[in-house]
């Protein structure tokens, strides 16, 4: 029994409601969004993928969305790495159930689910335009200007997840939220970034439906999470939330380690 209560600025506590399910796996790589955003999905794009597109695989299988998925560092290093490291785990016997044993394979999978038809895995790094970063080359970059001006669709749905580089383009999430079906978002170090979220929130008009604590992450010591994953939906598929003794986690999330239950939130002024 997990008895420690998280603390969250009250600006993070959802005002409105709407029907969420569950895309993705179990614990770590699943979010709850909005079944409408669901509904109205035809586009899906993604940064941050590493070896888990459950989220992706998921929503595809749902709706036949294009999915667009972008992550420089899987490439032929990434997975040649991980079947090494794969391999001897295995031969120590670090790796012993079925499933362990069986992500040796896991490379066919991806192979497999990117088919450059419909799904595109996209090797490269999201960020504004001009940034220059060590190790990559201009055209390695990209931004929503960019993905936007190709694509020009209204009804695409974002899953971010790119260790802290989510700050960088908020603007232009907010530049383009008319485009958007829905939002979810993992904020990294929020307990030092209180106030640009806080100031996205407020210029975003897609509405806040879901706050959820990554248990992975580091924890301060006044008691604030330093990960956590919002949800968006578009303000036609929600409603006001009038019960006030409404808590988080909700009965429907799961703790991204599974090791350790989630903890209760509290939102303070």
């Amino acid at each position: 029994m997990n008895n420690r209560i998280l603390k969250l600025p009250i600006f993070l506590k959802p005002e409105y409601e709407t029907k969420l399910i569950r895309i993705g796996k179990d614990n770590d790589g699943g979010y709850l969004i909005s079944e409408e955003s669901l509904k109205s999905t035809k586009i899906l794009q993604s940064f941050g993928v590493s070896d888990d597109w459950s989220f992706e695989e998921d929503l595809y299988n749902k709706t036949k969305s294009k999915v667009f998925a972008y992550d420089p560092s899987v490439n032929w290093k990434f997975w040649t790495k991980k079947l090494f490291s794969d391999l001897k785990n295995i031969f120590f016997l670090q790796k012993k159930t079925f499933k362990e044993i069986m992500s040796i394979f896991l490379y066919i999978k991806y192979k497999k689910f990117f088919n450059n038809k419909d799904k595109f895995h996209v090797q490269k790094i999201i960020a504004p335009n001009r940034t220059t970063i060590l190790g990559f080359k201009k055209e390695q970059i990209t931004d929503l200007n960019d993905l936007m001006n190709d694509t020009n669709e209204k009804n695409t749905f974002f899953k971010i997840d790119i260790e802290g580089s989510e700050y960088r383009i908020l603007d232009q999430l907010i530049k383009y939220q008319k485009y958007m079906t829905g939002l979810v978002i993992e904020f990294h170090n929020c307990d030092l970034h209180q106030e640009s979220i806080k100031k996205f929130i407020n210029n975003f008009e897609l509405q806040l439906v879901h706050v959820h604590v990554n248990n992975w992450a580091l924890i301060n010591k006044n008691n604030l999470p330093s990960a956590i994953e919002i949800t968006f939906s578009p303000k036609e598929f929600n409603s006001k939330i009038n019960d006030s003794s409404k808590s988080y986690p909700l009965s429907i999330d799961q703790p991204c380690n599974p090791k350790y239950e989630d903890s209760s939130i509290e939102f303070f002024d």
